[in-house]
């Protein structure tokens, strides 16, 4: 199978079960939504306090082990770091700022529209300006540097967080916050919400689908 055609399978896929997500519980004109997903994890952990958005995601913790789980079978799996990190933590923290004020991450933005959301669309021309002053960038040569290789060990941290999180997620700890009301409290049954997330990260590991390359396993 070529490249293109697995990306278009996997962006078909992605689309598919961001439909049966919200047909399962999931909040309406969100499905399978990276920036919202991360703002409910940082909820359910207390680092933030709007009671509206706090659960452990299962898409999330389910997209991470795919996406290990492809690269281990491939042997694709590496570590690596060291390069520009403050510049990138920044970079990052801006990102998902304005994916929250949009209320939504690029691929939410897609569903929205093909939902006939068409709010969706106050944000397109931004994203498109985004993108094409960043490709400008990188045709002018900048960069923020090679990474260098890293032991395998620091390749297991992310894994490891998030399987400490599936067991959170699991056992309920009371210093863990799950919502009672709001989009936090509506949610798709854990397995399959874990099933989803395992299919979109082994997809999107194989055909280097970006999802703003959070999880870069």
């Amino acid at each position: 199978m070529s490249n293109k055609i697995l990306i278009i399978t996997a962006g078909a896929v992605v689309g598919l079960l961001s439909v049966i997500l919200v047909i399962k519980g999931n909040p309406a004109n969100m499905g399978f939504c990276i920036a919202c997903f991360l703002r409910d994890i940082a909820g359910a952990l207390g680092l933030h306090r709007a009671g509206a958005v706090q659960y452990l995601r299962p898409e999330i913790i389910g997209l991470v082990i795919g996406a290990f789980i492809a690269a281990g079978f491939a042997r694709e799996f590496k570590a690596g770091g060291g390069s520009s990190p403050a510049l990138r933590f920044l970079l990052g923290i801006l990102m998902i700022c304005g994916a929250l004020i949009f209320l939504g991450c690029p691929l939410r933005m897609i569903l929205r529209l093909a939902g006939g959301d068409l709010n969706a669309l106050v944000a397109l021309p931004g994203y498109v300006t985004g993108v094409w002053a960043g490709t400008a960038f990188l045709k002018k040569g900048y960069s923020l540097g090679r990474s260098q290789a890293q032991t395998v060990l620091n390749g297991y941290v992310a894994l490891f967080f998030f399987l400490i999180l599936f067991v959170l997620l699991l056992s309920a700890p009371a210093y863990i916050f799950f919502s009672s009301e709001g989009p936090g409290s509506m949610r798709t049954a854990v397995t399959t919400a874990l099933g989803a997330g395992l299919l979109v990260g082994i997809l999107t590991q194989r055909s280097r689908l970006c999802l703003w390359a959070l999880f870069a396993i």
